[in-house]
């Protein structure tokens, strides 16, 4: 039987065609992903947070995009700027994520350090196009109800968890049905965490004994101190910054009706640099609980970062700022777009949402190539992985038990409470 070779041809060429689209990602054209970040790097109370923030988000940055050339796969991620929010002034803040939308056209914005802040950025991207905004460290329940059109997400697990974490520990202390004096700064972390330990403290048994709010900036709180130790109670929970609360802790003293050891705290008190500007006296004894990373290899990612970045300040929260920046770069990938819908999708779909292999920041290589080729995975960052729900919280969280001694702080792994 004698051939038809046009044919013969054409049935070649259309199989050879066949196996390049075959072996070709999904996402072959790849899409140029800009990145920008708003965190407070000056200012008093929070530039060592928020440089080790925006260093690990550039960090983040430059770590896919190795691995996208070295995946073979086009396009790009690009840290286009760095805002300074100088200690999250809500209006600088809002200044500065504007000019990325607007001016800087980013994709994506990580940050910022505080919840207020990170509100801000939330008001900008959910009134712009194709920009999605990524809090690295807040953690009020406000950004669980804020209105922001699915344009706003977060590593930093919410406060809900962290309610309940204090809960456990303070219960643990003096018992379900102790009585809980609750005093908190007067701005949506405060009130936000102040209002869900309340509720979590009651639901378990526990009463409270009164709720006092003071104003960040205050000339003197020796008012807010008597009313706070006026109160019935067994222990008092603090939602403070380092700075307010170097002025409270002297005011409560000068009582002589407070010990700290009675005290549990938060996260913002979980590092040195706040020990130090309130003073080692006034903290001792002291408890409190706050969010850790359960991550792949911390201790290794910090090496290399470390290693990357060799004067940057270094805080506990560093290795969330990085896997904000991984997410949103590997979001881009997935999505193949730059539509605020597209890479809202792209971060589920590679925060585990949708399953798909595990990579951890070690194997960002693997990782791009499998969201090249349109397939769903789960990064499991240095932070955590991160599954994002409805509203763009993460599913779970850690959070560890430390206390004050002498002027160290000490940790204690079998008191860590894991969602």
């Amino acid at each position: 039987m004698k051939k038809n070779k046009s044919l013969v041809l054409a049935t070649v060429a259309v199989a050879a065609a066949a196996l390049f689209v075959s072996t070709v990602p999904a996402n072959a054209a790849g899409v140029d992903i800009r990145v920008g970040t708003v965190q407070p790097m000056s200012g008093a109370g929070f530039a060592a947070y928020g440089t080790g923030l925006a260093n690990a988000a550039a960090f983040g940055v430059t770590s896919v995009q190795a691995a996208m050339t070295a995946a073979g796969v086009a396009g790009s991620c690009k840290m286009i700027a760095q805002e300074d929010s100088v200690s999250d002034a809500p209006s600088v803040v809002r200044e500065a994520a504007t000019k990325l939308a607007k001016s800087d056209k980013v994709n994506f914005i990580i940050g910022s350090l505080t919840s207020g802040a990170s509100l801000e950025v939330g008001t900008v991207t959910a009134s712009t196009s194709g920009v999605i905004g990524i809090a690295s460290a807040a953690s009020s329940p406000s950004l669980t109800t804020f209105k922001d059109n699915d344009t706003l997400f977060r590593t930093y697990p919410s406060d809900l968890l962290q309610a309940v974490a204090l809960v456990k520990a303070i219960s643990k202390a003096y018992g379900n049905n102790s009585w809980v004096t609750v005093g908190a700064i007067n701005n949506s972390f405060g009130t936000g965490l102040a209002t869900a330990f309340k509720r979590a403290w009651i639901k378990n048994g526990g009463h409270i004994g009164g709720t006092v709010l003071w104003n960040a900036g205050a000339a003197s709180y020796d008012s807010e101190a008597a009313a706070l130790v006026k109160t019935k109670r067994n222990a008092f929970v603090f939602v403070d910054y380092p700075d307010s609360f170097a002025k409270l802790a002297p005011a409560l003293a000068r009582t002589k009706k407070w010990d700290p050891a009675t005290t549990f705290m938060t996260e913002a008190f979980n590092d040195d640099s706040a020990l130090a500007t309130v003073g080692a006296s006034l903290m001792n004894g002291i408890r409190g609980t706050s969010a850790k990373t359960n991550g792949t290899d911390a201790a290794g990612w910090k090496t290399a970062f470390n290693a990357a970045y060799p004067k940057n300040p270094g805080t506990f929260v560093d290795g969330s700022g990085f896997d904000a920046a991984v997410l949103a770069c590997l979001a881009g990938i997935s999505a193949g777009n730059t539509t605020s819908k597209g890479l809202a999708k792209g971060l589920r779909n590679v925060g585990g949402v949708n399953g798909g292999t595990s990579y951890s920041w070690k194997e960002l290589t693997a990782a791009v190539k499998d969201v090249a080729a349109g397939k769903p995975i789960t990064y499991s960052g240095v932070w955590g992985y991160t599954k994002f729900d409805k509203a763009g919280d993460p599913m779970g969280g850690a959070f560890e038990v430390w206390s004050i001694k002498n002027g160290v702080i000490l940790h204690d792994s079998k008191s860590d409470v894991q969602f």
